[in-house]
């Protein structure tokens, strides 16, 4: 008898642990699913197997058509959607804010991150209105971001409808861009904090330069990870930390020693501000993710308008950057580093937040990489397929010699341009800025342009369309000559 209650509750334990392993799974593979499906790949489903099968038993009901891959899905709440946006868009580029701040002056900083934050949030509106549109007129699915440009020239005038399938890779091509910037960025991140560390520990540090070869390795291990489970446990792990890393830095800067405002510039030169606007828009990138959160919530609606997710989303995120901006920069000043959290002292707290976000960035560098995998492995994986005598081992090996390479292109560019300051602006202003800006206002233009309309709203669409290309293509263009420049020097 007492065997048997012990059995009994060895099973309750285990039963109990398995239940609350795929409670946690489920919630982190929701999240993980936005983040992976932010380049608009449906097959991402069958590559790494994050969404579980839906319900087999409408099958029995009788023939239907095939669920898309969205419809299979579970739907969100608005409530969801608005967590799931800001936690896409509150990542480490909050870190280099201040350093914006310094680039282009207090006054300027606070100017650029607001007129940046409405834009983007308009563009982003932009997008749902555009993907929304053709998938009514065309009764399809819901779109991605690159299947919406393919529409979206394809139902604009007859002469530009040949141009639909560049469009497509005009747009995947910039996502790819982006990604590969962010991860980058996490790269240099990770060696700038494990370089703290080390300093704090250890008497003879290697310089940064030695360190970036150095912990190759660590990150050909990482993607070398196939289990999602794994992942889930520690990207939940990894949001509750940087929430913590991000309130003990927020603390330090309010009750940090400030500096004069009379002894701060508030406006810095042209140059100063392209590049404060690359960096502030890198930190705001999230148009990516718009669509594949709007087409999972179950009142799609509600992401638009002056109160909906997207509005509400964007304008918190907007405050928090302009907090951590504009005090980041009165905390330290003209000394503030690439990365605010550079500044914090080498005493034990200081250590500590270091710590978690080197954990953080690091374990986070795996979710960057796999949109990229997601793109390009399908088209290599099909000219597999189409060879003769390739067996599974083979395509397997040839997919993680695929992700190691990317690994390999990251480090050689984060060795090239090792500095922060230097990378961020050059992503944010070039992909960023077009992802962000010039193609949710072109591709909607091309839409809307030919239903031409006499009336003051649509005449304001318009006028605001081009404002917004017009200035994403002189930040483009600007940027990356002056980018270029200062790093040729």
């Amino acid at each position: 008898m007492e065997n048997h209650r012990r059995y009994s509750i060895s099973e309750g334990l285990q039963h109990g642990v398995r239940r609350i392993s795929e409670g946690f799974l489920h919630m982190t593979n929701a999240d993980r699913m936005l983040d992976l499906h932010d380049i608009g790949m449906h097959n991402v489903q069958s590559e790494y197997q994050l969404v579980s099968k839906w319900d087999e038993a409408e099958e029995a009901l009788g023939p239907q058509r095939k669920k898309s891959f969205v419809e299979r899905k579970e739907k969100i709440s608005s409530k969801f959607a608005l967590i799931n946006l800001m936690k896409g868009m509150l990542g480490a580029g909050c870190f280099s804010v201040p350093l914006a701040f310094k680039q282009s002056g207090y006054v300027a900083g606070l100017i650029i991150i607001l007129v940046l934050g409405f834009l983007c949030a308009l563009c982003m509106i932009k997008l749902v209105k555009c993907a929304g549109y053709l998938s009514k007129i065309n009764q399809s699915a819901p779109l991605d971001y690159g299947n919406m440009a393919y529409k979206a020239t394809q139902a604009s005038y007859t002469p530009i409808r040949k141009l639909a399938p560049i469009s497509r890779a005009l747009v995947n091509t910039s996502l790819c861009v982006l990604q590969l910037g962010i991860c980058c960025c996490f790269y240099i991140f990770v060696v700038y904090h494990l370089h703290e560390l080390l300093e704090f520990f250890v008497s003879d540090v290697p310089s940064r330069a030695t360190l970036f070869p150095l912990v190759l390795p660590a990150f050909i291990l990482l993607v070398s990870l196939s289990s999602m489970r794994a992942l889930s446990f520690v990207s939940l792990g990894g949001n509750f930390l940087m929430l913590i890393a991000l309130a003990v830095i927020m603390f330090q800067l309010l009750t940090t020693e400030h500096k004069k405002l009379d002894d701060l510039p508030p406006v810095t030169d042209l140059g100063g501000v392209v590049s404060a606007a690359g960096a502030i828009l890198y930190a705001l990138e999230g148009q990516a993710m718009v669509l594949p959160l709007e087409n999972r919530m179950k009142k799609p609606e509600d992401m638009k308008g002056p109160f909906g997710v997207l509005s509400v989303g964007v304008g918190m995120v907007v405050v928090i950057y302009s907090f951590a901006g504009f005090f980041g920069f009165l905390a330290y000043g003209n000394d503030v580093q690439d990365s605010i959290t550079l500044n914090l002292p080498n005493d034990h707290l200081g250590i500590f937040v270091k710590a978690v976000l080197l954990f953080v960035v690091y374990s986070g560098f795996l979710i960057q990489v796999f949109p990229i995998v997601a793109m390009i492995w399908p088209a290599i994986k099909k000219r597999l397929r189409n060879s003769c005598g390739v067996s599974t081992t083979t395509k397997r090996i040839v997919h993680f010699a695929f992700r190691y390479s990317i690994v390999v292109v990251v480090f050689l560019l984060s060795y090239a341009i090792p500095r922060l300051s230097d990378m961020v602006p050059l992503v944010g202003v070039t992909a960023g800025m077009l992802l962000a800006l010039v193609f949710p206002s072109f591709f909607h233009l091309l839409i809307f342009l030919p239903q031409f309309e006499c009336r003051i709203g649509f005449l304001l669409d318009i006028f605001l369309d081009i404002v917004c290309i017009v200035i994403g293509m002189f930040f483009v263009i600007y940027g990356f000559i002056t980018n270029v420049q200062h790093l040729m020097h």
